[in-house]
């Protein structure tokens, strides 16, 4: 497995000769992430290793705002997007976009944080208390909505005070004590923890891994249009296996390859003592998987389905969400 190691000048300057004339040779495709968002970190990793290249395509990497990154992918401005939920995958089937999920990227590396003069001790010690999040169709807030539900029989839309702000504003909140917790995902969890000396409350992947016995939804899938899959299998199975080496890579280092400039510099963390919050978590929480079981996918439909049973925010949950390549486009080419 080869990571990145300091090139000395005569093998950095082969390197800028040498690539673009082999990249001339392969396919392209363009990938897509949510710029700042943890979940772009294997994408980096494809990038600044140049796995592409590895597994036979050539890649474009395009790190894009929260709002609208989806929009972007759906009018056909990239191929596959790295740092998508299954919540806007199943808005985009039912407005009829031909869209579907064919692999898994991140655990559910969200929850609740408090600042640690907090004394509440679960979920449970915020009711009436005032709380930040992002938006209640978010899937952050869904899926911290369903699993509080579950776990501890109440629903937080209706017993905490919401305040909605966008994710990166959450920490300054809870710093400020305007709020008394926020929900929010990384690297603006371990950016709030820094500020106030913060904890999860409620971290969702562990908590709820360990309530069902080992499932937890998915934060971020790998999701492309069904017509690319089909027209691009080779594509497809290199950027599957792209992302396998990456994961492979932040397992293999204890998530201390998160200290790339590449990736530090993509995330915009400036703090050493964020960036250390961080990699902690990563590595306590396995913030990344390639777990796409027959039986992990049934779950997931099953949990998205009991999201759909209230009719609030999602109504329907289509078919066609979740395909493996071997099914949809075939074997290996």
């Amino acid at each position: 497995m080869k990571h990145t190691f300091p090139l000395g000048l005569t093998a950095a300057g082969f390197l800028i000769l040498a690539t673009p004339v082999f990249a001339q040779d392969l396919p392209g495709a363009t990938l897509q992430a949510i710029s700042g968002s943890l979940g772009g970190v294997p994408m980096m990793i494809i990038e600044g290793e140049n796995l592409d290249e590895k597994y036979g395509f050539e890649g474009k990497f395009e790190y894009l705002p929260h709002e609208g990154a989806f929009q972007n992918f759906l009018i056909g401005n990239a191929d596959v997007s790295m740092d998508n939920d299954l919540l806007g995958v199943a808005f985009a089937r039912e407005e009829g976009f031909d869209v579907t999920t064919f692999y898994p990227v991140g655990n559910l590396y969200r929850g609740i944080v408090v600042p640690g003069s907090s004394d509440a001790k679960t979920p449970a010690d915020l009711k009436g208390k005032k709380v930040g999040h992002f938006g209640a169709d978010s899937g952050t807030t869904m899926f911290i909505r369903l699993i509080v539900q579950e776990m501890y029989g109440f629903d937080v839309l209706k017993e905490y005070d919401m305040a909605q702000v966008g994710p990166g504003a959450l920490p300054a909140l809870l710093e400020g004590g305007e709020v008394d917790a926020i929900f929010n995902f990384e690297s603006f969890v371990s950016e709030a923890m820094v500020a106030t000396d913060g904890r999860y409350l409620l971290q969702a992947y562990k908590a709820y891994s360990e309530f069902t016995g080992g499932f937890s939804p998915w934060i971020t899938n790998m999701v492309a249009r069904g017509d690319w899959l089909k027209e691009n299998p080779e594509i497809a199975y290199g950027v599957r296996d792209a992302y396998d080496e990456a994961v492979a890579l932040l397992e293999e280092t204890n998530y201390e390859i998160m200290r790339e400039p590449y990736i530090r510099e993509k995330l915009g963390i400036t703090s050493d003592e964020v960036l250390d919050t961080l990699i902690a978590n990563g590595a306590a929480n396995r913030y990344f998987t390639t777990d796409w079981s027959n039986e992990k996918r049934a779950a997931a439909l099953d949990f998205l389905n009991r999201l759909a049973e209230d009719g609030e925010i999602l109504k329907n949950v289509p078919d066609g969400m979740m395909v493996t390549l071997e099914d949809y486009v075939g074997p290996r080419p």
